[in-house]
């Protein structure tokens, strides 16, 4: 097996999306923070994103709709009920601790030895373009990933999972899929998506989720750093 390409997902795999998350519960919502498993809610509110997100996708809701009722619907499971204009307060402040996320402390060393081997590195990320490329160059990132090699679902016209976002990747970079591998840290998302599309993956599992499907990535890892045993 010889890669020649490592793309990454972004949130929650390079930096830790649930630390600007729980703060804000944290601020706004302190009264919930004893009686709440902070990383059952998280999970949640990442899930209730996911599937609004494909409504979105097939236009019907716009992005602020998504941004609010996100929140909504994930202590809506936990039976607990918030109104919009709490909703749309807790995405405010959301996204202004959003501004101060940092990358896992592993990153910027293991890029840089990709680098050194001579592995070319690249993001694939679902998100609205100006609001992931904000997050990527607040957290540093594009002084280690060529801005050509960073796509935005919004930007291609394509959302993982589906894998014609790979293809799309596979053809910018004029590689094959079993020379591309990629690391992420959503089953559905990023393994059976990248899978489908005939690429190598690695499940960055750092949150202990159980698979979802029978789909087979390269390997379960739980350290970035342990990519490097893989190339």
């Amino acid at each position: 097996m010889t890669i020649k390409a490592l793309f990454f997902d972004l949130d929650d795999t390079l930096h830790d999306s649930q630390y600007p998350f729980e703060k804000t519960v944290e601020e706004l919502l302190p009264e919930l923070v004893s009686e709440l498993n902070m990383n059952e809610l998280s999970i949640k509110f990442r899930e209730a994103s996911d599937w609004l997100w494909k409504d979105y996708v097939a236009g019907n809701m716009s992005l602020v709709d998504l941004r609010t009722k996100r929140i909504m619907l994930a202590l809506k499971r936990m039976d607990i009920t918030i109104n919009t204009e709490m909703a749309q307060l807790f995405q405010k402040q959301y996204e202004y601790n959003q501004s101060q996320l940092k990358m896992f402390p592993e990153v910027p060393d293991l890029l840089g030895k990709l680098k050194k081997k001579g592995i070319t590195v690249g993001m694939i990320t679902n998100g609205p373009v100006e609001h992931q490329h904000s997050k990527i160059s607040s957290l540093g990132l594009k002084s280690h990933i060529p801005n050509d090699l960073i796509f935005v679902s919004d930007g291609v016209g394509v959302a993982k999972p589906n894998p014609d976002i790979f293809h799309h990747v596979s053809k910018h970079v004029n590689l094959l899929p079993h020379e591309l591998l990629y690391v992420g840290d959503s089953w559905e998302n990023d393994i059976v998506g990248s899978s489908k599309a005939g690429w190598h993956s690695l499940w960055f599992n750092h949150r202990k989720k159980e698979p979802e499907t029978n789909h087979k990535p390269l390997a379960v890892i739980h350290n970035l750093s342990s990519i490097l045993d893989y190339l």
